[in-house]
């Protein structure tokens, strides 16, 4: 399947370009990549609709507190897994991605992160970093721990805050398995509000490293999650009470 990327160079000097009031020609520097029929992109004037509503709902003024940005990204996440339905292959590619931030919904990026003057980081389109690309890092989020045992299989994505998923999934390896990803999220958010940890910093922290030395001798993908949970609860329970 062919399908639209852009590189770090070309989107970094788009995006410069932009800002400076002299935007490049967009379609010059947006490339295709792979065989065969054409990417159906139907699917991004649905999800533009699905977060323009979003934002509609946060108001235009962007990201004004901790509590919006979490509430936020656990409804866009669930939005834009739903959307983009596409292969594999273009899944796994950080410039199908950029492209994808960059061309189409830089307003959404410019906005979640407060409409700086000068514009946000480069790296929350994905430049220099691709796991800080907004569109990414959110339908990553869905993805790691949709629930297909559940009549709502993206229910969990409203649980956790933003730093929860940036520092003890999205960077473990451990998050390859779906069911120590959910069993983990329940773990550390158990409430009913569903943004309050069990854990405190210092504690989760912890945790994260015992869980990560774990990993090396544990084949967790062959866990169920109540068997995951198990294996949080065993080594939360070994951790010094000081900890």
């Amino acid at each position: 399947m062919r399908y639209s990327v852009m590189t770090t160079g070309d989107a970094t000097a788009y995006l410069n370009s932009k800002r400076a009031g002299m935007p490049l020609d967009l379609d010059r520097l947006v490339k295709s990549r792979g065989d065969g029929d054409e990417m159906d992109q139907s699917f991004i004037g649905d999800l533009l609709g699905d977060l323009a509503s979003l934002k509609s709902k946060y108001g235009a003024d962007g990201m004004k507190s901790q509590k919006n940005a979490n509430q936020f990204e656990g409804e866009a996440a669930r939005a834009i897994h739903q959307r983009v339905q596409v292969p594999a292959e273009i899944l796994a590619d950080a410039d199908f991605w950029l492209w994808l931030a960059v061309a189409h919904f830089g307003d959404i990026v410019e906005w979640r992160y407060g409409n700086p003057e000068k514009g946000t980081g480069l790296p929350n389109y994905g430049v220099g970093a691709r796991s800080e690309n907004l569109m990414y890092r959110l339908w990553l989020r869905a993805d790691l721990v949709l629930d297909e045992a559940a009549g709502d299989r993206y229910h969990l994505c409203r649980c956790g805050q933003i730093d929860f998923y940036r520092s003890h999934l999205f960077r473990q390896g451990y998050a390859n398995a779906r069911n120590f990803s959910r069993a983990l999220l329940r773990f550390q958010y158990p409430h009913n509000d569903t943004t309050a940890p069990n854990l405190k910093v210092d504690q989760i922290r912890e945790l994260v490293k015992r869980l990560r030395r774990l990993r090396a001798n544990l084949f967790l993908e062959i866990l169920d999650e109540k068997e995951c949970r198990i294996v949080i609860e065993d080594e939360a329970g070994r951790m010094p009470a000081t900890a």
